[in-house]
């Protein structure tokens, strides 16, 4: 299953990374012992009913806050820090957040089109 691929790759990965992993799995059961499972076993779950994309960041933002708490991590995983030392620049991310916006746009697009 996904949730067990999830947990394999967590356990292999050194603290550091999974650190800084955010692992969620998309539920096929809503089930209360399989929800415990996915908790177990990633960072948190998705819903088996689809995600309106006005919903998306209010579905999202309480797994990411609750993974990466502003109390150790800042306010955000932000682009500058008072701290240089750890803080990330957009050229160490593979894309920006714009990059993946464009993205987004694009497969839109393409889900949109008549053809």
């Amino acid at each position: 299953s996904g949730s067990v691929c999830v947990e394999n790759i967590r356990r292999r990965l050194p603290y550091e990374l999974e650190r800084r992993l955010f692992a969620l799995v998309r539920s096929a059961n809503d089930s209360t012992s399989d929800i415990a499972i996915y908790n177990d076993r990633a960072h948190g779950f998705l819903p088996k009913a689809p995600i309106r994309r006005e919903k998306v960041v209010e579905t999202l933002a309480p797994l990411w806050l609750k993974r990466f708490p502003p109390a150790q991590f800042g306010d955000s995983v932000a682009y500058e820090n008072a701290d240089d030392s750890e803080s990330i620049t957009s050229e160490e991310l593979a894309c920006s957040a714009q990059d993946i916006a464009h993205k987004l746009i694009e497969m839109d697009a393409r889900f949109n089109t008549d053809d």
